[in-house]
């Protein structure tokens, strides 16, 4: 699947928090114009049941989709399983990395590293606002344990900005391999968008909710 980017244009009449965020924050960026910040999200090409040890088989995986958001040019980046030396690149020559779990899930995956090990030269550029949660609630990040659930996406987006995933991220492995190109790229984006509302929201208010059970979070 070729490389494609899709440009959106800031709305600040759009409903809801998200985009009267994104175009307080796109036109921050653009008058700044110093750093090249970007949103990164990805997905996998195998389901966890072809994996023999699950999560830990990151370099297994195999990237079927990722999404780079550029707040410098407010496009969107998409790259393929066959544009991964591509997205390496672009990530690193940013200068800011935002995402959810990306330091633990997504760089490894990208990078095909085993046990979801680091990829140093990203640490001091990586805005991972799981690992922000993490901390402020003061648990180990390299022992998952029950004390780490319950933090996914989709609860911290829905109460925070009011608005969850479009899909639960076990299907993406399932429409790569059917070949459904559109709805793989659609949720991929839509996740890219949360993150970046996530990321605008946590920048200005400094806090974030959890959908399930309603805990106020101020993150560091």
């Amino acid at each position: 699947m070729p490389k494609a980017e899709i440009s959106q244009s800031p709305d600040p009449c759009a409903r809801g928090i998200g985009a009267f965020l994104r175009f307080g924050l796109v036109l921050r960026v653009r008058d700044a114009g110093v750093i090249d910040h970007i949103v990164l999200d990805v997905e996998i090409q195998k389901t966890l049941e072809e994996l023999p040890n699950g999560w830990d088989d990151t370099h297994l995986m195999g990237v079927s989709c990722g999404v780079v958001y550029e707040y410098s040019t407010d496009r969107f980046r998409i790259y393929g399983p066959d544009d991964v030396p591509a997205l390496q690149e672009r990530l690193l020559r940013a200068d800011q990395i935002t995402g959810f779990n990306i330091w633990r899930f997504d760089f490894p995956v990208i990078w095909g590293l085993p046990c979801r090990q680091r990829v140093e030269s990203l640490r001091t550029l990586t805005n991972d606002l799981l690992q922000r949660i993490w901390q402020t609630l003061g648990l180990d990040e390299e022992q998952f344990s029950d004390l780490h659930k319950g933090w996914g996406l989709d609860a911290v987006a829905r109460g925070t900005l009011g608005v969850g995933k479009s899909g639960h991220g076990a299907s993406a492995p399932e429409w790569y391999q059917a070949g459904n190109w559109a709805r793989l790229v659609d949720y991929c984006m839509d996740d890219v968008r949360l993150e970046r509302d996530l990321a605008a929201f946590v920048d200005r208010y400094g806090y974030v909710v959890n959908g399930n059970t309603g805990k106020v979070l101020r993150l560091g």
